[in-house]
């Protein structure tokens, strides 16, 4: 037991070593000692490609490229790296004494060149996509970035479509995603700083900011968060917003995220920081308001009393979507009184062959119609979409039928499911989903008081929360009048002439005194 221990520790420890420690090891002039250097971290891999070669007929330099296969462009390897290289004395003078500077300077037609002169820099180069380039005689290594590959076209986000804007949405290419930031904000002061995240997944992490908008001290803290993340890797930006929420064991969501660049450009002339994880098509904003969850793309794109009414209509469904089934349980099980003669009566007579309790009931709908959400989910999309049909109506009937539930339930567990998915935020819908369930225990075991126990608890809890130190609530709790204007209804763009007070910024102006005209024909 002892050796089999002994041996699994110097396996880990091995391990450990080729994959987390490497050495900043000098690296060498001579080809072959840089490429047995190398070796250890690559020759397990079939996927990394060695090309031999001889840079410069009249300098005859042995030389080696290599990268990870279908990472990067063939065509900009073979056209504007090795070509130039292996051709280049057709064009330039060999009589230089440093090639190097020759090779980088002249002959490689690539933007992104970077010079290695370590190990460390050099295994960590090529398992980040880019090609690498090692010659003989000389010590430092070139590292090309020539990102290629196949990857998904850009096209509208599923999730978040829109009648009125733009079709674009994010890929899982981080450079991708901010070109098309830096399109729609062609500002100089908009900054893009990388990192990387994940010990062994390395994936790059950009930040973006308006540099004279966002508080640094919220840049400060963020980048803070973000450079203590400590874990093997990420796969999605949903790792990432786990570790950088305020407080990760709250109902609601503290990061705001969407695969839309023109709502993350939006952020942006807010004072937010917006986070772009490469490999995945959500980023996200920080910091984010309770309010911010419940505000969709067109609210914006359309005229003011339009976009007011879809925005009340999305607070009412967010009432409904968490207190209907509680308010049915109450009124029916502990105030009949307060419900009209007409409508008690037909309910009573409804529920008189039923066996369950109005709470079991209830629980017992609830439970298929999120089996039946769950299940469309995961279907494929005409399938799902079918299959949540076509199940609800057919689970629905058979229950009235069978007695095992009343018409009044069926009515009342439907209307909350049309209501939970009128909200624009997935996080936000997942967090109506299960803040329902104790509102149905308070309300069936204390009926209206217990309904209004639970809307207290739920705004205690929203106005305790804070995102990036930033009051989670406001501009409610905290009141903010100023930004009263933009949340449960929507002021016309040009009287919003400051930037949100609840979030905290340096520019407080984001418009001048030009407001809407005035008159008819010729004023």
């Amino acid at each position: 037991m002892r050796i089999l221990a002994r041996k699994a520790c110097a396996a880990e420890e091995t391990n450990r070593r080729l994959h987390s420690d490497i050495p900043q090891t000098p690296l060498p002039p001579g080809l072959q000692d840089k490429i047995s250097l190398l070796q250890p971290y690559i020759e397990k891999s079939d996927d990394i490609v060695k090309r031999s070669f001889s840079a410069g007929r009249g300098l005859d330099i042995e030389a080696v490229a290599v990268y990870i296969n279908a990472v990067i462009d063939k065509n900009m390897l073979n056209e504007d790296v090795l070509r130039p290289l292996m051709l280049a004395d057709a064009e330039y003078d060999h009589s230089q004494s440093d090639p190097l500077k020759l090779f980088q300077e002249k002959i490689v037609h690539v933007g992104n060149i970077k010079s290695i002169d370590n190990l460390n820099s050099l295994v960590h180069h090529i398992y980040d996509g880019m090609l690498v380039l090692l010659f003989n005689g000389i010590s430092t290594v070139l590292a090309v970035e020539i990102h290629g590959g196949e990857f998904r076209a850009v096209d509208e986000p599923p999730g978040e479509r829109t009648i009125r804007g733009s079709r674009e949405g994010f890929v899982e290419i981080l450079d991708v995603n901010i070109s098309m930031i830096r399109r729609r904000l062609r500002d100089p002061n908009l900054v893009v700083k990388k990192t990387v995240v994940g010990k062994r997944t390395r994936n790059q992490v950009a930040i973006l900011y308006v540099e004279d908008i966002a508080s640094p001290e919220l840049v400060a803290e963020l980048e803070r968060r973000l450079d203590a993340i400590d874990i093997d890797g990420i796969v999605a930006s949903g790792y990432i917003e786990q570790f950088i929420e305020d407080q990760p064991s709250a109902i609601f969501p503290q990061v705001w995220s969407s695969e839309r660049p023109d709502k993350l450009t939006m952020k942006l002339l807010e004072g937010r920081i917006v986070i772009i994880p490469d490999g995945t098509p959500l980023a996200l904003s920080m910091p984010s308001l309770f309010i911010e969850f419940m505000q969709a793309s067109e609210d914006y794109y359309e005229r003011t009393l339009g976009a007011s009414y879809q925005r009340l209509l999305r607070f009412l469904a967010f009432f409904i979507a968490i207190s209907l089934p509680a308010l049915y349980i109450s009124l029916l099980s502990f105030h009949p009184e307060m419900l009209p003669t007409g409508l008690i009566t037909s309910l009573a007579q409804a529920r008189k062959q039923v066996p369950f309790p109005v709470l079991l009931e209830t629980l017992l709908q609830e439970i298929i119609i999120q089996l039946v959400i769950e299940s469309g989910l995961r279907l494929p999309g005409s399938v799902g979409q079918t299959v949540g049909v076509v199940a609800g109506i057919i689970l629905g009937q058979a229950a009235v039928a069978a007695k095992l539930a009343s018409p009044g339930i069926i009515i009342v567990i439907a209307i909350t499911a049309l209501a939970t998915f009128a909200l624009p935020s997935n996080s936000m819908i997942l967090a109506s989903r299960v803040i329902r369930l104790p509102m149905l225990f308070l309300a069936a075991a204390f009926g209206l008081f217990g309904f209004s126990l639970g809307w207290l608890l739920l705004l205690t809890h929203l106005t305790s929360l804070e995102s990036l130190g930033v009051p989670y609530f406001a501009p409610f709790a905290p009141t903010r009048y100023r930004d009263l204007q933009d949340t449960l209804f929507r002021f016309p763009l040009w009287k919003m002439k400051q930037r949100p007070a609840s979030i905290p910024h340096q520019d407080d102006r984001r418009q001048g005194n030009t407001r809407q005209s005035g008159g008819g024909y010729g004023n």
